[in-house]
């Protein structure tokens, strides 16, 4: 049989911009899939279910949007080529944050990743305001002055500002 024969088998009943939409859909779905699996290697170590990026490109080529969610099945599934961080300090004490010196990818093969087994130095000046009932850091806002001189003072996430409130009147006074 001839390319043009199978062909003419192949896409009978579909014009040529119809091929040609089908197969630039396809193409953009093979590219997804290669991408999600490329990410997914660099993020957790392994692709999905172990298969390699290409393979995971066919699948979402020939199957396009149904290849994706078999995709997204996969990474759900997959376990990851690193250990699990055991519990240890935080950075800067955030709710889950990275473990401090726990790294998403590890360091090439003969170079010394940084040792950092130290606790990060406690932030200086009054404790922030007590976090959320999920566990989740303060926001930002207005809070009873810790320093007990004026009615509210202002955090900024990150730490108390010299901003503070007494009875609506705005005003300044440094920690």
């Amino acid at each position: 049989m001839t390319s043009q024969v199978l062909g003419a088998a192949l896409f009978a009943g579909y014009s040529r911009g119809e091929v040609v939409v089908s197969l630039v859909f396809a193409c953009v779905f093979a590219g997804l899939g290669y991408r999600m699996s490329y990410r997914h290697r660099l993020t957790r170590g392994v692709t999905p279910w172990r298969l390699p990026s290409a393979i995971w490109a066919l699948i979402c080529f020939f199957l396009q949007p149904f290849g994706i969610i078999v995709e997204i099945l996969a990474q759900a599934t997959t376990k990851s080529a690193y250990p699990s961080p055991s519990p240890s300090p935080t950075v800067q004490g955030h709710a889950g944050a990275r473990p401090y010196g726990v790294f998403p990818v590890a360091p090439p093969a003969g170079v010394a990743g940084p040792q950092l087994t130290e606790t990060p130095p406690a932030p200086k000046g009054p404790a922030p305001p007590a976090s959320d009932v999920e566990g989740k850091p303060a926001m930002f806002g207005w809070y009873p002055d810790v320093m007990r001189r004026h009615t509210e003072r202002y955090w900024d996430g990150r730490g108390w500002t010299d901003l503070v409130r007494d009875g609506g009147v705005s005003g300044s006074d440094p920690i």
